[in-house]
């Protein structure tokens, strides 16, 4: 089901996407108007270059095939199937992930295979599309926009999971859906938005291990019964690592807390206390407490990580967001969904936009294996893979995206980045 390019040198594994079209009916008989490789071709250069309008998308696809098609013919054309075919051109790409691996430090008991990062990126529309695509309101009225959720494991630069959701989905219900995928020997990384206990108790469930940030809402007990907020008042070290009780559940834990350096403090309380002034309230006395420190839970024992380790592994979690960053940075998403369009048009191009993340995250991988992954620039291959995107006539081309790796990998820099450091803690 699957082709590279015949001269061998493709970095991409690319879908069979006149099997798809078929098995998603976006295609019923062939047409010299209508080919799925130059409909998704036609999709990928909109979202890269903003012009996604009908009337362009069809103009572009015309461009690709040689034969006219109406702007009214390709919005018909625009409905379940077509959405059906791009989820299934974007699982096809994610193939890859069910691949056995074999990372971490080790393969004994207590060994950490595979390192989760999960990430949501949300994109605005034009409140117009509020009907389908609704966002948390504000004081102007309804806001429409979608959520795109993101997981890899980050040792060996795998996609997980990649999901599309409406703009009002919370980071905590997504972060439930990550759970199926969760195996023996994990490691998932969770920001403060994924925080659930609940959760956490799942993972361990598995066999797997979890390190989270510690949000100002849920509280912490120390085992004998003292306050954490007293502790870290009085703590004159830099370091305090010890068992705790956290939240209502009682879920006993491992709390590492890092002393925060004097500027990094004194800036988050004074944020902390504008937004009280703003408010009409005095700021929270514990939040000042806990502003000084940075605080952190997890199930790994002192002797499967200590607090270096722990504090290097957790700076890891800045990949994810790098390369949402390089993403959003090389396409022009942003203005190609900026107009008021039906459900299946916006999907459309968020899932082609989706697809090319992917495409993406399938160089970098292999390009890594060759380069070395401390030395890429994802900034660099998007920015490179979008030029690319445009200039190419069909779909199938895109498998002869082979950049010169002297053009892809960063500036040196005197000291490892936190996700070198972080990958580097744990091999």
């Amino acid at each position: 089901m699957s082709r590279t390019s015949p001269a061998g040198r493709s970095r991409l594994i690319l879908p069979d996407l006149d099997s798809l079209a078929i098995q998603t009916r976006l295609v019923v008989r062939k047409s010299d108007k209508f080919t799925p490789g130059g409909f998704l071709q036609s999709l990928l250069s909109g979202t890269v270059t903003g012009k996604a309008s009908f009337n362009q998308l069809a103009s572009e696809l015309r461009e690709r095939t040689g034969s006219g098609m109406s702007r009214q013919s390709l919005h018909e054309r625009l409905d379940e199937r077509a959405t059906a075919f791009l989820m299934a051109v974007l699982c096809a790409l994610m193939e890859q992930r069910f691949k056995p691996v074999v990372t971490g430090h080790g393969e004994g008991a207590g060994a950490i295979r595979r390192l989760l990062v999960e990430d949501s990126s949300a994109q605005v529309l034009p409140k117009a599309n509020a009907g389908s695509f609704p966002a948390h309101g504000n004081h102007h009225g309804k806001t429409a926009g979608v959520k795109i959720d993101f997981a890899i494991n980050l040792l060996a630069g795998t996609v997980v999971s990649h999901s599309l959701h409406h703009a009002t989905a919370q980071d905590k219900s997504l972060g439930r859906e990550l759970l199926a995928e969760v195996r023996r020997g994990d490691l998932v990384l969770r920001d403060m938005g994924y925080f659930s206990l609940g959760e956490f108790t799942a993972i361990e469930e598995r066999e797997a291990f979890w390190l989270t940030r510690l949000p100002l809402t849920t509280g912490v007990r120390l085992e004998g019964g003292g306050v954490l907020e007293r502790r870290l008042k009085s703590r004159r070290h830099e370091v305090l690592d010890l068992p705790v009780v956290a939240g209502e559940e009682g879920k006993k834990c491992r709390l590492v807390a890092m002393r925060a350096a004097p500027e990094v403090a004194a800036a988050r309380r004074a944020e902390r206390r504008k937004k009280a002034r703003e408010c009409g309230k005095k700021p929270c006395p514990k939040g000042l407490v806990r502003d000084g420190w940075h605080l952190m839970l997890t199930n790994l024992t002192r002797g499967q990580a200590g607090v270096a380790k722990l504090a290097a592994i957790y700076r890891a979690r800045w990949a994810i967001e790098i390369q949402f960053r390089a993403w959003k940075q090389a396409l022009n998403l942003g203005g190609a969904l900026d107009r008021k369009s039906n459900r299946h048009h916006l999907e459309a191009l968020v899932l082609a936009g989706m697809i090319a993340h992917q495409l993406g995250m399938q160089v970098a991988r292999s390009l890594g294996a060759t380069v070395g992954r401390e030395r890429l620039s994802y900034e660099k291959i998007y920015d490179l893979l979008a030029t690319y995107l445009i200039k190419v006539r069909d779909f199938a081309g895109v498998s002869g995206f082979d950049p010169d790796p002297r053009y892809i990998t960063r500036d040196k820099r005197a000291r490892q980045s936190p996700v070198e450091s972080g990958i580097a803690a744990l091999t």
